[in-house]
């Protein structure tokens, strides 16, 4: 992992942390639902594992990192994932560029 992908996902964490919210397992399990649903079973392999992982402990900073990092990964997908399921919102960083 590069230096800027680890500098974004101390950001996203940090952003987590500071807005104060609570990863629920309900809404964790209705956005795998709405995924599963509306979306290509390969285009969000990556995203769903690493949400179903967060499920076992959604408190965990290492598996928001998983999510943020998955997320990350599926590239112009993002804007259907958000769509989608909007509760992935608590994971997108505020600063798209990175910096």
């Amino acid at each position: 992992m590069s230096t800027d992908s680890d500098n974004n996902f101390t950001k996203a964490t940090e952003k987590l942390k500071n807005k104060g919210q609570i990863i629920k397992h309900i809404d964790i399990d209705i956005a795998i639902g709405m995924l599963t649903k509306y979306m290509n079973e390969q285009d969000i392999i990556s995203l769903v594992s690493a949400l179903e992982t967060l499920k076992s402990a959604p408190q965990n900073e290492d598996l928001w990192l998983g999510v943020i990092k998955a997320f990350d990964e599926l590239g112009v997908l993002q804007g259907a994932a958000l769509t989608y399921a909007p509760y992935l919102n608590i994971f997108v960083s505020d600063d798209p560029f990175g910096d």
